[in-house]
């Protein structure tokens, strides 16, 4: 009899562990969407494996524009008996620049609680990126006296692609059941073939132009300012 009653206590002890541990299981999350927006934009999406590691897919996105348009007037006189002479001239520049680039990332985390509702991640993994920057300038001098002007314009255009590796370290704070802060810093590594262009073109009373192009290689490393986001479990 008292066998009997300690089997049907052991059941009923197994029973609810299993439906605790079937609850647990209920609640925890498999996969996150990240989003940094501060100091760079970004779009992650993270599997985690089990708690304490996980694989990410990430694209790091980055633009940058600018236009300036100048005018300026300047005028000039000379008072001389033999040759006085006076002339304004007005001045008008533009200025353009535009920046674009992206990363694409694929990172193996490692992931430990240091605390209660914050965790510490460092990562590692192969790197895609591409990287373009185009600048525009455009002058003219225009003597108001004269029929003569001077006009002057310049364009270059550089590009960058390249592969390595990025490493991640970085910390998350849980805000609510599914909502979480992000905080890290990216170093990444890579070697990039690149491409230049230049032409200028001047005119006064001719036109005259000139282009060239360079091709070449590099290594670069980059460690970024700390990236701030959110995360959303799911």
């Amino acid at each position: 009899m008292k066998r009997s009653k300690l089997l049907l206590l052991l059941i009923a002890v197994l029973t609810t562990n299993i439906s605790l541990l079937a609850q647990n299981d209920s609640v925890s999350y498999k996969s996150q969407l990240q989003f940094n927006l501060i100091n760079g934009y970004s779009l992650s999406y993270l599997n985690l494996f089990c708690t304490s590691s996980g694989i990410r897919f990430k694209i790091d996105l980055g633009a940058h524009g600018s236009f300036q348009n100048l005018d300026r007037s300047q005028s000039s006189s000379d008072n001389s008996l033999n040759n006085p002479f006076s002339q304004q001239q007005k001045f008008n520049e533009e200025q353009e620049n535009v920046t674009q680039n992206f990363n694409i990332v694929v990172n193996y985390l490692w992931i430990s609680n240091i605390a209660k509702e914050v965790n510490l991640y460092l990562g590692i993994g192969p790197l895609i990126s591409y990287y373009r920057t185009h600048s525009e300038n455009n002058s003219k001098d225009v003597p108001t006296t004269q029929n003569n002007y001077n006009k002057s314009f310049y364009e270059i255009t550089s590009s960058s692609f390249g592969l390595g590796l990025q490493g991640v370290v970085g910390v998350e704070c849980n805000l609510t059941e599914k909502i979480s802060l992000l905080a890290e810093f990216n170093l990444n590594g890579s070697y990039s073939w690149d491409h230049w262009k230049f032409s200028d073109e001047n005119e006064t009373t001719s036109l005259s132009r000139a282009e060239n192009t360079e091709d070449g290689h590099s290594w670069n490393y980059e460690l970024n300012n700390i990236k701030i986001g959110i995360a959303y479990r799911f």
